[in-house]
């Protein structure tokens, strides 16, 4: 539940940047981009960046061991920061999954004036 908000929030961003577009796009980046915030590294897979998917992953599983780990020893260590950190580690590993897989297709995804726009 704690990722509902962030999810809402990432998905209408994306739907409205859709929604401002003349033809339907394809669902394969939005689609790797979820995968690669669900579990870091997956969309990348999807993408055919091995060597990258792997890291991705190695590095969530590191920040959430390493932050528990250090959470243990420190008596007063705030557990929400193992929560952040993981969130902006998979917040990355899907924009990164998503801008590659629009690139693949040909597109680009750019701020505008008015919002996002995607770029043929």
């Amino acid at each position: 539940m704690r990722y509902g908000g962030l999810l809402l929030a990432v998905l209408s961003i994306l739907l409205v940047s859709f929604g401002a577009m003349g033809e339907e796009p394809s669902p394969t980046p939005l689609i790797r981009g979820m995968a690669s915030f669900v579990i870091p590294g997956l969309g990348q897979y999807l993408n055919g960046e091995y060597e990258k998917a792997l890291t991705h992953f190695v590095v969530i599983v590191a920040v959430d061991v390493g932050t528990q780990y250090v959470g243990n020893l420190l008596p007063s260590y705030p557990g929400w920061i193992t929560g952040a950190l993981h969130t902006l580690w998979a917040l990355y590993s899907a924009v990164d999954a998503y801008q590659t897989a629009l690139k693949l297709e040909g597109l680009t995804l750019k701020a505008s004036p008015t919002g996002f726009a995607l770029n043929f």
